[in-house]
């Protein structure tokens, strides 16, 4: 497995980004890769923009979203001053 280094950042401000990582099948590691310069649909695509999109996608499912609402996830997200608009499509 090869490491992957991601970057987040808080969609409503310019915050700084933190730093996500984690490890990727080869397989996975090649895909991605090759995969994103040929993505270009008007946006230069990068790693961390690959890596927000499908963990963004991870939260949006059903079983996350509901332990998010159980756990009041949202709400200690906004007193930590952060806010998220992935629910919001």
């Amino acid at each position: 497995m090869q490491k992957l280094s991601l970057v987040f950042s808080d969609s409503m401000a310019q915050v700084k980004p933190v730093q996500f990582r984690a490890q990727v099948p080869r397989d996975v590691d090649f895909l991605v890769r090759a995969l994103v310069p040929l993505k270009n649909t008007g946006k230069d695509w990068t790693l961390s923009d690959v890596a927000t999109e499908a963990l963004a996608d991870w939260l949006r499912k059903p079983e996350n979203k509901q332990l998010i609402e159980e756990h009041n996830l949202l709400q200690a997200l906004e007193r930590r001053g952060l806010s998220t608009t992935i629910y919001n499509e």
